[in-house]
């Protein structure tokens, strides 16, 4: 990456943002898990551009599968309170995946899922009602780091591969005009959702089998 690049925010998965309270426990005790997942092989290659177009669309394929699920299973938490200051349609991504693939595939169908993004599904689809936290936790993984390192991703897959602006809805949220302002309320929404000790411990183990599942799933392509 160049010096500019470096200054953004290089996590493709949740951002460098400072953060307080619960907030800044998720982060601090997430790391490991997290950077296992950031500088896996897949990844580091497709930031350094030594991939290619296709390896980015394949990205997209894997993450319109994710996204449906998760997306989905949120109809389960509307009612609880642990995540009322967070659910919001305009984080929605699997609309905006599907026409980027369609844009970047000329209409093909998308690859199936890879075993390791069908895991990550199962995860997901086994999220239950009263378990909020850890659906929450999921939420947090995805949804704030497509605000943040995500903004970086989208960057250089126009600089390396090309991708044109008109396909990457993916990393623009339409509604949300100033993405900063936004993540920071949303930390701080962490900070102040009523979860107990148990929940903030069950999110935290939550979060960090998330960041593992990405891994494997970007491990997964690189096996493509």
């Amino acid at each position: 990456m160049t010096t500019a690049d470096a200054a953004a925010p290089a996590d493709p998965l949740s951002g460098d943002e400072a953060a307080s309270g619960f907030a800044a426990r998720v982060r601090t005790e997430t790391q490991e898990a997290h950077d296992s997942a950031e500088h896996s092989a897949f990844m580091d290659d497709l930031l350094a551009g030594r991939l290619d177009a296709q390896a980015y669309t394949a990205l997209l394929g894997q993450y319109l599968h994710l996204y449906r699920v998760l997306e989905a299973v949120e109809s389960r938490f509307e009612s609880a309170p642990e995540l009322a200051a967070v659910l919001d349609p305009r984080l929605h991504r699997a609309a905006a995946l599907e026409q980027d693939l369609a844009a970047l595939t000329d209409g093909a169908p998308v690859t199936p899922p890879t075993p390791e993004t069908a895991e990550y599904m199962a995860r997901l689809s086994d999220l239950q009602p009263e378990e909020p936290e850890r659906f929450f936790a999921h939420h947090y993984l995805r949804y704030l780091g497509d605000l943040s390192g995500g903004q970086v991703i989208g960057r250089l897959a126009v600089r390396h591969y090309g991708i044109p602006e008109t396909a990457l809805r993916t990393w623009r949220f339409e509604g949300i005009e100033r993405l900063k302002p936004y993540k920071d309320a949303y930390r701080q929404a962490l900070d102040s959702a009523p979860l107990s000790a148990r929940q903030q411990d069950a999110f935290i183990a939550e979060a960090s089998a998330g960041f593992t599942l990405a891994r494997d799933l970007f491990e997964g392509l690189r096996q493509e």
